[in-house]
């Protein structure tokens, strides 16, 4: 049987979840089984939006530092191919590989950084075939 975790091991297992892996409070009290009161609390107590946001700040953008280094290798083999010399075969892969994944990277590191609230959007009322159910096998309505 499984140890239960103790209050200060769920503390910095949601603490880490909200700061490294940016997760929302909802997703957090959800995937924990706790209430979402409870990780608002934490959070408050820890300033979690100041540490998720210096540590955002500190990572920087990975897709801006790897833009920087395609950047540059690829001036260093522009660099090569002048002086008559052939550029490093590794390079030159490199580029190649990582220089088409840029945009998608920027693509999620700008969701990643949107408001809570944009991130996990609150379904509200009932679905049109939920309507037509209830209509249906509940008050014998046709449609």
């Amino acid at each position: 049987m499984a140890k239960e975790k103790s209050k200060a091991e769920l503390y910095a297992e949601a603490e880490r979840l909200y700061v490294h892996d940016r997760m929302s409070m909802d997703d957090i009290a959800t995937r924990m089984g706790r209430d979402v009161r409870s990780i608002r609390t934490w959070a408050a107590e820890g300033d979690w939006t100041g540490r998720r946001a210096r540590y955002s700040e500190a990572s920087g953008k990975t897709h801006e530092k790897l833009y920087t280094l395609i950047q540059r290798l690829t001036d260093n083999a522009i660099k090569s191919c002048e002086e008559g010399e052939e550029p490093s075969q590794s390079q030159l892969y490199f580029i190649g590989k990582m220089a088409p994944l840029l945009l998608k990277l920027q693509t999620y590191e700008e969701a990643a950084e949107k408001p809570e609230e944009d991130a996990s959007p609150k379904k509200q009322g009932l679905t049109e075939d939920t309507i037509r159910k209830i209509e249906e096998e509940i008050l014998g309505l046709k449609r």
